[in-house]
């Protein structure tokens, strides 16, 4: 099966580059107003969704001459814009989601985000980027990272059989609880890092 990627961008701020966003993206979904950080990076959104209460009229009317496809909610829905994006992506049948934008929103909104990013974790592979980090939400991962950089395992819930290669606190086969900070501020010394976890929730936030 072919491997589809949304690139998901939601309002509030973010700190991101065009440059850090390497790849290539079936889906460019903007979320809201959103939208606004799509255009200043030259992406073109392939589809629009939220109650479209803090959109500018501008890149509203930008988005639509840009053919893409608007999903309009209600203003009294009972999820987030972010959430129905999210469902957007999996109903596109992407495999893999790219967030950005949503950061140094109040501390609901953010502590909604992390949990929204773990709980949809268990259906689609999610990688939230922003300038100096990024934080993956998945169970297995190798990325390659230069010697010294910064990352850390924060368990969402308890953690089966947790791997981790290539840094300086090595880790073979261990169980870890929620909530412990174990596996917090690791090291890398290699130029690739390997990290497995047989079962449980996490996040794994990268310093970049």
């Amino acid at each position: 099966m072919d491997s589809k990627i949304a690139l998901i961008s939601a309002g509030g701020e973010c700190s991101i580059e065009r440059d850090i966003l390497k790849g290539n993206y079936n889906y460019i979904i903007g979320v809201d107003s959103g939208v606004s950080h799509l255009y200043r990076m030259f992406f073109h959104p392939t589809h629009l969704v939220g109650d479209f209460d803090s959109i500018s009229s501008k890149d509203l009317e930008r988005a639509k001459k840009d053919n893409a496809t608007f999903f309009e909610l209600d203003q009294d829905k009972n999820k987030t814009d972010l959430e129905a994006a999210f469902e957007l992506a999996i109903k596109l049948s992407s495999n893999e989601i790219i967030l950005i934008g949503g950061e140094k929103g109040e501390i609901d909104q953010l502590f909604s985000i992390f949990l929204l990013c773990s709980s949809y974790s268990e259906k689609i592979q999610i990688t939230w980027k922003k300038k100096d980090y990024s934080i993956h939400f998945q169970n297995e991962i190798t990325f390659k990272i230069e010697s010294g950089k910064i990352f850390s395992i924060i368990p969402i819930t308890d953690l089966k059989n947790i791997v981790i290669k290539g840094a300086k606190w090595d880790i073979l086969n261990k169980n870890i609880k929620f909530g412990s900070s174990e596996a917090l501020r690791n090291e890398s010394i290699g130029e690739v890092i390997t990290i497995e976890i047989e079962d449980g929730i996490a996040a794994i936030a990268i310093m970049t």
